[in-house]
C-alpha cells in the first residue's frame, strides 16, 4: 500500500465508512477529523503515528483542546476522538498493541470535570412543584425525564402515538438530534430523527402513576410531537435554553438536563431498583454502564453505610 499522509487516508476511510453506518454516526465521523485528528495528525505518514504522539495529542487535548481555546475537552470528548482514530487506523492496516488496547494510553485525571447534580428529595420536590405549576407541553418533558430517565432526543421525538396510555407504556424507537455534514468545502447542519444510538435503545418503559395523571390531562393527536402539542418538533439544543429558563423562572438550583436522566436511575437505585431492570428502562447495552454512569450514592445512603460496620 502506499505510504498515505493521514489526511489522504482519512478522507478515504470516512466515505467508505459513509456506506455502512448511520448518517447520524457518520456526521460524527466528519466532527472529529475536520476539529480534532486532522489538524492535529494530517501531515503524518499513516505509519509513522506512534503511540507517544498521540499520548501527548491526548494530554495536549485535555489541556487546551477546545477550538475557542478556553480550556480542554472532557474525558469522554477525548476517549471518544481516540476511539475513532483506532477505527481509522486498525482499518488502514496497523495492528500496533496500543491500537487494540495493549499497553494502553493513560487518560489524565481532570480535577476540573463537569459535576454531575443529583437531586436530594428536597430539590426534588421542588422540581416536581415547578413541574406541576407550569404543566404544559414542555414541562411534561421534565416530568418525562424526571419520572423515565428518557435521553433528552427521545423526548424530543416523541409523538402521542407512542404512548399507549391504556397498557400504560411509552415506547422508544427514535431520537433526534441536529448533525454536521459536508457540502464540497461547506459545512451544513440538518435535523434527522431516526433510530436511538442502540439495539438496547429501542425499549418500552412502564408510565408511572405519578406520570399517567399528567399525561392523560394533555393527550393530543398522534402525530404531534409532546413537547410542542403541534405537528412541529423542538429540537434538543433549544429545549435546553428552554430548561434553563424553566430553572431561572422557578428560582431552582442550576443542573443540566442531563442531570435528570443521572437522578431518575439513582433514585431508582436506591429505592430497591435492581441494576438490570433499571439498565433497561434507561436503554444501556449493560449493566456496567448504568453502575458506572448513573448510579451515584447520595450522603444519606453513605452514612448508612458506613454504619452498617
Amino acid at each position: 500500500m502506499k505510504q498515505m499522509l493521514f489526511k489522504e487516508w482519512a478522507a478515504v476511510w470516512v466515505e467508505e465508512k459513509r456506506k455502512y453506518v448511520k448518517e447520524s454516526t457518520y456526521a460524527n465521523y466528519v466532527v472529529v477529523l475536520d476539529n480534532h485528528l486532522i489538524m492535529r495528525l494530517g501531515e503524518y505518514k499513516v505509519c509513522d503515528i506512534t503511540k507517544e504522539i498521540v499520548q501527548n495529542m491526548i494530554i495536549e487535548m485535555r489541556d487546551r483542546g477546545r477550538r475557542d481555546k478556553r480550556g480542554g475537552l472532557s474525558d469522554k470528548t477525548v476517549k471518544d476522538i481516540i476511539a475513532i482514530l483506532k477505527m481509522c487506523l486498525r482499518d488502514y492496516g496497523r495492528n500496533d498493541g496500543w491500537i487494540y488496547g495493549k499497553n494502553a494510553l493513560k487518560y489524565p485525571l481532570n480535577c476540573n470535570a463537569a459535576q454531575i447534580r443529583i437531586m436530594d428529595d428536597d430539590m426534588y420536590r421542588k422540581m416536581l412543584s415547578a413541574i406541576n405549576r407550569e404543566h404544559d407541553f414542555e414541562a411534561m418533558g421534565y416530568a418525562l425525564s424526571l419520572y423515565t430517565g428518557m435521553r433528552i432526543g427521545e423526548i424530543c421525538a416523541l409523538q402521542w402515538k407512542d404512548i399507549d396510555l391504556e397498557k400504560k407504556i411509552i415506547y422508544v424507537s427514535k431520537t433526534l438530534q441536529r448533525i454536521y455534514l459536508k457540502e464540497g468545502n461547506r459545512g451544513v447542519t440538518k435535523i434527522i430523527i431516526g433510530a436511538p444510538k442502540s439495539k438496547s435503545a429501542i425499549r418500552e418503559i412502564p408510565i408511572a402513576k405519578a406520570l399517567e395523571s399528567f399525561l392523560e390531562s394533555s393527550v393530543s393527536s398522534g402525530e404531534y410531537y409532546i413537547l410542542s402539542g403541534t405537528a412541529k418538533y423542538i429540537e434538543p439544543r433549544l429545549y435546553r435554553q428552554h430548561f434553563m429558563d424553566f430553572l431561572c423562572r422557578n428560582k431552582l438550583d442550576y443542573m443540566r438536563f442531563h442531570d435528570l436522566r443521572h437522578t431518575f436511575a439513582t433514585r431508582c437505585i436506591e429505592r430497591g431498583g435492581d441494576y438490570k431492570t433499571v439498565s433497561c428502562i434507561l436503554g444501556h447495552s449493560s449493566v456496567n454502564m448504568t453502575l458506572n454512569r448513573y448510579v451515584h450514592p447520595q450522603l444519606e445512603q453513605k452514612r448508612k453505610c458506613v454504619d452498617l460496620v
